[in-house]
């Protein structure tokens, strides 16, 4: 093995796992290579892997000064796909900074990139996180077009787990903006994709979400009959999550979930289900050292309790 191919076989073992200081040591090595030998590919994908892995150190600035040395080199060999790629993770890395005007300054160019170079993989990535910037500052109207030709992009290549991602996203950005029968649709697909995916941990946040709508669907309703209709669709859908949610392990989810549920069975009236899954929901939490819902969770039983004691005493 040359000791060049020793380089690039450290960064990648290195970088699977999470032993930055290593990879930062290699590339740095490659980088000069690179530089002396005016291999402007290699120091381009290089200090695009630095840029990398100083996001993942939590280093935005340095991240920035690597993916410019990597987009110098990638304009200077006219590779639009490369920069296209590069553009994207910087403003990528720019929108966690709350550089709000230059994460979309970047994006829309790396989006343009990708079109002049026929990359339909890049368009639905880039379509796809500029609307989640257009999202962040509550531009709906911006951000839900973008969504909906990201999941375009996602049908065309049928990237399905992509497209459960996406149809996601924009159910969310429905959400926000008080769309919820359009958000359902899209989930209620959603599901649809991450059980054919068998993508559990996607379908247990998609049937959650569906649930907490179908409660916020109940708390619109004029009519008693439709409220608990939608008590009834919502505690089903969270009935599946929970059961998701437990078999992959994850016991903080299923702690959130019975105390949405909880709160659904006070609301209905069912204040033995109420304290039930409030306290279970309560001891989950405290097991898991997780503190702040604990006082409300305290009083939520104490009102099922006190509510549960007047009814007895009506009948």
């Amino acid at each position: 093995m040359t000791e060049h191919a020793r380089l690039l076989r450290q960064v990648r073992q290195a970088l699977l796992q999470d032993d930055y200081a290593s990879a930062l040591d290699a590339l740095s090595i490659l980088v000069k290579e690179a530089r002396a030998a005016e291999d402007h590919a290699a120091m381009a994908r290089h200090h695009g892997n630095l840029a990398l892995v100083y996001h993942r150190l939590g280093q935005p600035d340095a991240a920035i000064e690597h993916f410019s040395l990597a987009l110098e080199s990638a304009r200077t060999i006219g590779d639009p796909a490369m920069q296209s790629g590069i553009l994207g993770n910087a403003g990528n890395v720019l929108r966690e900074m709350g550089r709000t005007e230059d994460a979309i300054a970047y994006l829309e160019t790396a989006l343009a990139l990708a079109v002049d170079a026929g990359d339909e993989r890049g368009r639905g990535i880039w379509f796809s996180n500029l609307a989640l910037i257009y999202d962040d500052v509550g531009e709906f109207s911006f951000s839900i077009p973008l969504h909906e030709q990201s999941i375009i992009v996602a049908r065309k290549m049928r990237d399905l787990r992509g497209l459960a991602a996406r149809l996601g996203n924009l159910a969310r950005s429905y959400v926000a903006s008080g769309d919820h029968p359009s958000a359902l649709l899209h989930l209620q697909e959603a599901v649809m994709l991450d059980r054919d995916l068998d993508d559990k941990p996607g379908l247990a946040q998609h049937l959650a979400t569906i649930g907490s709508l179908y409660v916020t669907l109940a708390e619109r309703t004029s009519t008693r009959v439709g409220m608990q209709y939608c008590f009834e669709r919502a505690l089903d859908h969270l009935r599946q999550s929970l059961s998701v949610a437990h078999e992959i392990g994850d016991a903080l989810m299923q702690a959130d979930l019975l105390r949405i549920m909880g709160t659904i069975f006070y609301q209905s009236g069912d204040y033995d289900q109420a304290i039930n899954h409030l306290d279970t929901a309560y001891q989950m939490f405290k097991g898991l050292n997780y503190e702040s819902p604990l006082a409300e969770l305290e009083k939520a039983v104490a009102q099922a309790q006190a509510a549960r004691q007047l009814q007895a005493i009506g009948s």
